[in-house]
């Protein structure tokens, strides 16, 4: 039996804003891999490091962001391992869009508002060599067709404010998987949608999963989407992976207190409350983030936990493993004592 190796493997990366506050932290040390065919889902609040892990694979950091320590290993099949943090420019431009796509959060700002939509997407194709002028349109027309565009031979011809919200996340899509790559990074391709619309875009990315064999990296801050979409999930929390294993075993028992607390959050988990007289409040996470630039000793969730200890504020927890055999892990030295009890 073959195995096929990742796609893109995530190890040890730190990536460090230099500011006038000092260096901000803003990932540290976060390794993961992402298998052909495997969607894997990166959440977390605001400011926890996703889109900022995300935009390191595609050199698009800011000029004040650097890698500061570890690798991003791209491996697609047939073809030699590329280091995307240490890669030269010439290398990257190859990669995007060709390799690796990419779904950015706001379709609006992310689309030029002076090209048609076929234009932005036969670019893609034109620049990487796949077809010429002529036949980039043509293929234009096809991927709005793949994506759920009506009159796709006519729509190549809009501009993006001539489109709805959803339609222009569906050329978003198209743009992305132009060059058929190896890993779509989609970065809260839902925001901002209807639910009917959510659940299309969302068919849309499954079926291109299923059609074309490639890995999809989901970033999302709507944890309600996971279970249903991601084969494995990954939780951050002030730029650290605090907890990750398959979407199934996080989401039905959290192992560590942050990730258990986000799905509290959801009201979904409280319609059972709809038969008693009085209504509970919706549990909230109180407290701040920390602050990365100035990083406190111990947990970073320490401040904000219901389970604190000492031994949380004295140490630097390490991601510990829940159960091996379904890769289930955690960065929370009291998760044994979190409803369910042990699982290795």
């Amino acid at each position: 039996m073959t195995v096929s190796r990742p796609v893109l493997s995530v190890e040890g990366l730190h990536i460090h804003f230099h500011t006038r506050r000092g260096i901000v932290h803003a990932v540290d040390d976060v390794t993961f891999d992402i298998n052909p065919g495997e969607i894997v889902a990166l959440v977390g609040e605001s400011g926890s490091g996703k889109s900022v892990t995300s935009l390191s694979m595609m050199g698009l950091l800011p000029r004040i962001g650097r890698i500061a320590g570890g690798r991003l290993l791209f491996q697609p099949a047939g073809q030699d391992i590329v280091d995307l943090a240490t890669a030269p420019e010439k290398a990257l431009r190859k990669v995007r869009g060709g390799g690796i796509g990419m779904i950015f959060q706001e379709p609006m700002t992310s689309l030029n508002p002076a090209m048609t939509v076929g234009e932005q997407i036969a670019e893609a194709l034109v620049l990487h060599g796949q077809a010429n002028n002529h036949a980039a349109m043509a293929r234009a027309a096809d991927l709005l067709a793949a994506v759920g565009i009506a009159n796709p031979h006519a729509r190549v011809r809009s501009y993006p404010h001539q489109m709805s919200g959803g339609m222009r996340q569906r050329v978003m899509i198209a743009i992305a998987i132009a060059c058929r790559p190896a890993l779509l990074i989609a970065d809260e391709p839902t925001t901002a949608l209807d639910v009917t619309t959510q659940a299309q875009i969302l068919d849309i990315l499954k079926q291109l999963r299923h059609d074309t064999g490639m890995a999809v990296l989901f970033i999302t801050h709507n944890l309600s989407l996971v279970e249903a979409f991601a084969d494995r999930v990954m939780v951050m929390y002030a730029g650290q992976v605090v907890e990750y294993g398959r979407a199934a075993d996080v989401m039905e028992a959290p192992r560590h207190p942050y990730a258990r607390a986000l799905l509290d959050c959801l009201p979904v988990r409280h319609l059972d409350a709809r038969e008693s007289a009085t209504l509970p409040e919706l549990p909230t996470i109180r407290g701040h983030p920390p602050d990365l630039a100035h990083r406190p000793a111990g947990c970073a969730f320490a401040t904000r936990c219901d389970m604190v200890r000492d031994a949380c504020r004295a140490g630097h927890p390490d991601l510990q493993m829940v159960n091996a055999v379904r890769g289930h892990a955690t960065r929370c030295i009291a998760w044994p004592e979190m409803e369910g009890g042990t699982d290795i």
